[in-house]
């Protein structure tokens, strides 16, 4: 079965809801190093979707880590929109989840539907 996306869905699979915490570093567009704790909403293989109480430039590069499972990978700004408080960053991992880093692949075999008692 074939799902309906909007048109400006493009991504090739669908996130799956995930949380945990994860510490993020990138560089402002005038080169300063930045880092904050963020929270992963959800995770896929080509990408994420994390919360944090910065904003980021649109096409920065974000290392992602989390404490529970280690080093996630680097990714790009696809979006950044406001969403009360804090900010919801759209991310677009540099690296094919067949070539990702160790703890981006726990995440996502972690977040994989079972077979019995998945439920969203």
């Amino acid at each position: 079965m074939t799902k309906n996306r909007a048109a400006s869905d493009v991504r090739i699979e669908g996130r799956r809801p995930y949380q945990c915490v994860v510490q993020i570093s990138w560089h402002t567009r005038a080169g300063e190093t930045r880092s904050a704790r963020a929270k992963c909403l959800d995770l896929s293989a080509e990408g994420a979707r994390i919360e944090c109480s910065q904003p980021i430039d649109l096409r920065a590069n974000v290392y992602l880590q989390a404490a529970a499972h280690g080093l996630m990978g680097d990714a790009t700004v696809r979006y950044c929109v406001r969403a009360g408080l804090k900010y919801h960053i759209g991310l677009l991992f540099n690296a094919a989840s067949s070539l990702a880093d160790k703890g981006r692949k726990h995440c996502l075999r972690e977040s994989r539907p079972q077979e019995k008692g998945y439920h969203v």
